[in-house]
């Protein structure tokens, strides 16, 4: 890339490798391009419109990279918190996320809807065991 970087470039250049990894991609795959795009006649864009520009190549390359989902859309799929999207993850039955960034685990939102079609909801908290409870807990 050129020497057109600013000194916010590097802020943005550790955002675009999150978002590559977001998207399946590797750091160095998005760096490659950038650079390509970069060699391709258009030295002269910053570093970051470089980014931005193979950021946005590679997210329409594969259709479902780009349906992924956080645990705050899940969650709106799902009618729950984001709490209890973390909660559900814990289920074996909870779709296994197709990646994990720092910001957190990423779903595709085709596995988040099949969950939610086959998920048996039961409204309302479960029955607290209290200590002077006489029933076992299958009797209820």
């Amino acid at each position: 890339m050129d020497a057109t970087s600013t000194p916010g470039d590097h802020e943005l250049l550790i955002a675009a490798r999150h978002i590559a990894v977001a998207l399946g991609y590797t750091p160095a795959e998005v760096t490659a391009l950038a650079v390509d795009l970069g060699t391709d006649g258009r030295r002269d864009w910053p570093t970051a419109d470089l980014l931005l520009s193979a950021l946005a190549q590679l997210a329409c390359r594969d259709p479902d990279r780009r349906d992924l989902v956080g645990a705050v859309e899940a969650g709106e799929i799902l009618g729950v918190s984001r709490t209890r999207v973390h909660q559900l993850a814990e289920r074996p039955d909870f779709p296994a996320p197709r990646y994990v960034v720092a910001a957190g685990k990423l779903w595709a939102r085709s596995d988040i809807v099949a969950f939610d079609s086959r998920w048996n909801r039961r409204p309302g908290r479960p029955a607290k065991q209290g200590p002077g409870s006489t029933s076992t807990p299958g009797e209820r």
